[in-house]
This record gives structure tokens, sequence and C-alpha cells, in this order.
């Protein structure tokens, strides 16, 4: 309960100081950016507290007298104009927003249940086919934050510092420290960001979709994204002399792992994958980013294509939470970077046709408010064009750069993994040469929405028309950014792993579904009158959602044992019974209840989470090795890494590098925990061995 009210005050202040600020935007879309100013709070408060007195109680109390006072603040630099109120059309995009956001929220509160360690009846711990690989990773980083000093250390890599972005996985620190359980925290904040997301993205449609319908197949297109795989599942093939037919693929969809047709890199080469159960479900990093993501594209993006100007306050909101996205997605703050960049470039060159402050001589309408009082002295449309972006991004650059500096840059510059030129990323695999045609490659992998994108940026200006129609006005200032996220992700490889690019071409993909829906409406309009015309919509409906259909009802039926219930009482002894940040020896598993469950510290965790953020293991593999092998050789190796303990599992007995000694072991240390059949075992190192 007490996590439930920590978490209603700060989502009731972001409300506040949105009100107090924004009171020019519409109703719905204020209370949007107040939620998720709230959550932004929620983050970074105890964050920033924990630098002086830990991630404790105390941080997330100094946290909560914050907030008032932030809310206090933003009473005395208020607004005073008059707030929109709800009017008739505020009330026609609420229910739409309700036909949106609440079917996709109970899909993902359903999917965030059942994937977030779901406790079973025998005790153990279940996990959906997509958070299998990835939970362990953000289960460490969530229960090693408790009490945990700052700068935060890497749990999983000890020495290191965290230069993962933690802030969704702190979030559920803050619901565990106030009462809640591991499950409930991880489940309770992940439909939150979800639910959020959702809302945001539908509030942006409703202002970028010139027409209802479109608004409802641009939100849907992008959460239920699938592409043509689904072909390659009703088609009868031959495999080694057997005919498979559609009922043996259908079965191999609903029974295999990865076998549903967004996400088959081989042999069908499928790489668009479904975002809610591939990208949101498991991966924490983008669901944090894009809960920010959404918020700061609709107080960008609409006014922009609306040729209205932003406020001072507005541009100071929008920067102050671009600039607390590194920590959370830096993917996605890079690709709301070249949004910025993108839509900032184009309105430079288009002000002196678009300038909202020159009015003609003897117009009747109220002058322009400026922006600065400076801006009454720049008579240079462009420069004043560019005094709202300088604002927001000087704001912007100004609390971002030191998580740049002292988190992204160091982990990337640290390694050879990061930053190199690939060009058409995973289909060109290892820059060995495309797997699939160019075209081809998307087509078949996003489907028909990447045709209807290209065709909506092929519209000209009518010959008849004096100036450009508003309608072909935005899809070229939303395309200057959205193309360039695309151009930078075809060309860079940003991380080890080539796949997670598609995290900066997802976002070119929201913010060009837009004019997409658009035009796939205009078409339907334009076959007014023509036989068969809704068989046609239908057929093209199907073709749109079929693969996320198979994709989605695969993943709610999904479900695999994680950690058995030996595995969680281990975890559980251990967080009960041994000192918080504790070190320990164990395995390099990535399903490890020591580091995941228990949030205790490990020389050196599995590659699969390592090798892709940085870190070359080799050295502290073979340390680890040459101790589980040979003890009382290597007693050097306490000392060196202060040692608390030393795990023995069904892991460590069978492991592929290195054998290990268990009687050495057992002569050397006191057990101090044995699990029912000796299948895990602890044993506590001697103050005089670390010394």
């Amino acid at each position: 309960m007490l996590s439930i009210l920590y978490l209603l005050l700060f989502l009731a202040g972001g409300v506040w100081i949105a009100r107090m600020l924004l009171p020019g935007r519409r109703p719905l879309v204020r209370l949007y950016i107040g939620l998720s100013l709230g959550v932004l709070l929620l983050m970074w408060l105890p964050v920033l507290w924990a630098y002086g007195v830990c991630f404790s109680n105390t941080a997330h109390w100094l946290a909560a007298g914050t907030l008032l006072a932030l809310c206090a603040i933003s009473w005395l630099l208020r607004d005073r104009t008059p707030a929109k109120p709800m009017d008739a059309k505020e009330e026609r995009l609420a229910l739409d927003l309700l036909w949106m956001v609440v079917p996709l929220t109970i899909l993902s509160g359903f999917l965030q249940y059942t994937h977030s360690i779901r406790p079973m009846a025998d005790g153990s711990y279940y996990v959906g086919q997509s958070t299998y690989g990835d939970l362990s990773l953000h289960l460490a980083v969530t229960t090693s934050i408790v009490n945990a000093k700052f700068p935060l250390e890497n749990s999983l890599m000890l020495g290191a510092t965290m230069a993962y972005p933690y802030l969704a996985d702190s979030i559920a620190t803050t619901m565990l420290m106030l009462g809640q359980s591991l499950p409930t925290a991880m489940a309770f904040t992940g439909t939150l960001m979800m639910t959020l997301v959702y809302m945001g993205y539908g509030l942006l449609v409703s202002q970028l979709c010139r027409k209802r319908g479109a608004r409802f197949l641009a939100f849907f297109l992008l959460f239920l994204n699938g592409g043509l795989g689904f072909f390659y599942t009703i088609s009868g093939r031959v495999e080694n002399g057997y005919v498979t037919t559609v009922w043996d693929n259908l079965y191999n969809v609903m029974n295999g792992y990865y076998q549903t047709p967004t996400n088959q890199p081989d042999p069908n080469n499928l790489r668009w994958v479904n975002i809610i159960c591939d990208m949101l479900i498991p991966q924490r990093g983008i669901l944090g980013g894009w809960t920010m993501l959404m918020p700061c594209l609709n107080l960008l993006l609409p006014p922009l294509c609306r040729k209205q100007r932003h406020t001072f306050r507005e541009m100071l909101v929008l920067g102050v939470m671009a600039g607390g996205m590194p920590l959370l997605h830096t993917h996605s703050f890079l690709a709301l970077a070249l949004t910025s960049a993108g839509a900032c470039l184009y309105c430079i060159c288009t002000a002196a046709r678009d300038d909202v402050y020159a009015l003609p001589e003897g117009d009747a309408a109220e002058p322009v408010a400026p922006f600065l009082p400076i801006e009454q002295k720049i008579k240079n449309p462009a420069l004043r064009a560019f005094l709202p972006w300088l604002v927001f991004g000087a704001t912007a650059a100004a609390l971002s750069l030191p998580q740049l500096i002292n988190f992204t840059f160091v982990q990337a510059t640290n390694s050879n993994h990061f930053l190199r030129f690939q060009f058409n990323w995973c289909n060109n695999r290892g820059g060995n040469g495309l797997v699939d045609p160019y075209f081809w490659f998307y087509i078949k992998n996003i489907g028909l929405p990447y045709l209807l994108i290209l065709f909506a940026l092929l519209k000209r200006k009518p010959k008849d028309a004096e100036t450009l129609p508003d309608n072909i006005r935005q899809n070229r200032l939303i395309a200057c950014g959205a193309f360039l996220i695309y151009l930078i992700a075809e060309l860079i490889i940003f991380q080890p792993n080539e796949y997670d690019n598609n995290k900066l071409l997802y976002v070119w993909f929201l913010l060009c579904l837009p004019m997409a829906a658009d035009y796939a409406m205009e078409i339907y309009q334009r076959l007014k009158g023509l036989g068969g015309r809704r068989m046609i919509a239908a057929v093209f409906l199907i073709t749109c959602f079929l693969s996320a259909g198979l994709t989605v009802i695969r993943e709610c039926k999904s479900g695999y044992q994680a950690y058995s219930a030996k595995d969680v009482a281990v975890g559980e002894y251990i967080r009960d019974n041994t000192p918080e940040h504790s070190v320990f020896i164990t395995g390099n598993q990535h399903l490890n209840p020591v580091s995941s469950l228990a949030g205790r510290t490990i020389l050196c965790s599995s590659d699969s989470y390592l090798y892709y953020h940085g870190f070359d293991t080799n050295s502290r593999r073979r340390e680890v090795a040459a101790f589980y092998e040979n003890p009382s050789d290597n007693l050097s190796l306490l000392r060196k890494y202060g040692v608390d303990y030393i795990y023995i599992s069904s892991y460590e007995r069978n492991a592929n590098w290195f054998t290990l000694n268990e009687g050495a072991v057992e002569q050397l240390f006191p057990l101090v925990y044995e699990s029912a059949g000796s299948e895990h075992r602890i044993f506590q190192v001697p103050e005089e061995m670390k010394q």
C-alpha cells in the first residue's frame, strides 16, 4: 500500500507541475505529460539523493520532499494563461484513447504477470519465451540497487561501474523497498510504463493523423507490427525429404522456441520483431526510453506540424524530460536528438515561408507574444525560428552530458565492440554481404506499411496550389527527422549486436506511421464505389496484422521455468542471511539466483549480459576457473576481490569451462547453507583469508 501511495504522490506532483507550466496544451495531453513527468521524477530524484545517502528509505523521503519543493517552484513560475478546458472534442478523443489503450494494457498486464518471474504453486518462478534470456539481467540490477551506494557498481562484474541504463529497473527497486514483492514490483512497474507508452502514442497519432480512422490504424500498426512472415507459416515446404503442411508450421509457431513469423533470423531472415512481445516486455531499457520518448514527441511535434509556436516553458519542460533520458535508454535519447535535429533544420530552412510571427499590415489578429524578450530585436526569421530550439537543446545538453560522459561514452570507448560502419544493419550480417535484396528485406519484414510510407512521401504539391498543403508540409517536416534516424541506423552499428539498431529504426517507423495511415485512408476513400472495396480492406488488414496476431498468441501461451523452488529458496536465504552487496564466487550462468534473486555481487556473469555491454570477460573467467579447479593455490583471489562466499550448484558442477574440485572447497571453507539433496551449497570465506 505504501508503494502505491508513494507512486500516486509523484503522479499528482507531475500533473500539478504540468498544469502550472503548460496550461495552453490540450487537457488530455497536459494530463499525460504530467503523469509522465511524475514517473520521470520518481526515477530520478531518489537516484540523485542516493549519491549522498545511498539508495535507502532516507533517499526516498528526501526525494518526496524535493518533489514538493518543485511543485512550489512551478507555482511561482506558473503560466497565468487560462487552462484549456475539456470540451466535446476532448471527450471524443478520450473515448478513442480508451479503445486504443485499454485492450493493449490488459494484454500487457497479462504478459507482465506471466513473464516477470511468475510464482508457481510449487515455489518455482516461471517466465515467458521473450523474457527467458533478458529478465535475469534486469532482476540483478533491480535487486542490487537496494541500499546501494552511488555511483552504482555493476553487480554482474565486480569493480565495474554500472554504465547500463538502469532507471527503468530502479523504479522497480523503489516499489520493492516500499513493500512490493519482487515479481509484483517488476510486473507492476512494467505495466505502468507500457500504459504510458500506449497513451502517449495514441495522443500523438490523434494529433498528427488527418482522419479519425487513420489514428487507430497507425496506433495498431505500431504495436501489432509484423510484416509478411506469415507467408512462410501458411506455405508448405520440403525439408530433408519431408513435406510440412500449414498445420505443421502452425504447431511449430505455437510450441517452438522463437519460431514466430516476426522472429526467424534463420532461415527466413525475419528480424522486424513484434514491439510488444519482443521489445517492450523483455527489454526494460527500451520500455523506459519510450515512456519518456512519447511525451517528448507530444510536446515537440504537434505544434510544429500546425505552425504553432512553442512557449518558453514548454521547451524548458521538453529539455528537462529529454535530458533525463540517457540513463533510461540511450537509443531512444539518440533517436529523439536526431528527430529534433531534422525538424529544427526543416523549421530554419522554411522559416521565411512559415514565419508565425509575420502578420500582414492592418491584420486584426493579436500579435504573437515573444518567446523571449530578445526575440523582438531579431529580424531574421531563421534566427527567430532557432531560438526555441536553442532553449530546448541547451537544457537537454546540460542535463544529459554528465550522463553521457560518465556512463555511455566510457562504456563505448573502453570497448572495440561499439560504433562501426556497416550498411543495412542485420541484413548485412557481420558486413559479409546482404542476405536479402535491400528493398525486399524491408518489404517482407515490415510489410505493406513500408510501401505506404514511401508512397506518402512521394506526394507533391498540386499544380494549382499556391502554398504547400498542410499534410504534405507535415509529412516533410516529420520525414526530415525520421529519415535522419533511418540513415544513421543504416550506416552505423551502435552496439556489438547489430540487431539492436532496430531500437533506432522503430522510432523512424512510429514517426512515419501517421503519414502511412493517412495515405491508406486516402486510398480507401478513392476506392469508393468500387465493388469489393471492403474485401480489399479486409485483405489489407489481415496482411498487416496476421504475423503479429500469431506472435502475440504464441507469447501469451509460452512459459518456461527459470528458477526452481530450490533456486528461489537459496536466493531468499542469501537475501535474508548475508550482508547486502557481499561478494560471491559463482559460475557465469545467466539464470543465477545469487545475483538476480538476492542482488549480491558476483565476479563475472554471463557473456550474454557483459560482452554486449562492452566487457571483455576472458581474464576474469580464467581466474574463476582456476579457483574452482584448485582453490588452495588461488586463495589470493579471495583477497584481491574481497570475496565473502563461494557458491556451488549443479551449474558449477557441470560447467564446460572448468572442472570443479568440490572436495577441496569443503576442506578449506565452512558450509553455511545446503539445500535438500545438496544441489545448492554456500561456503563462507573466513575473515583471515580476505586479509
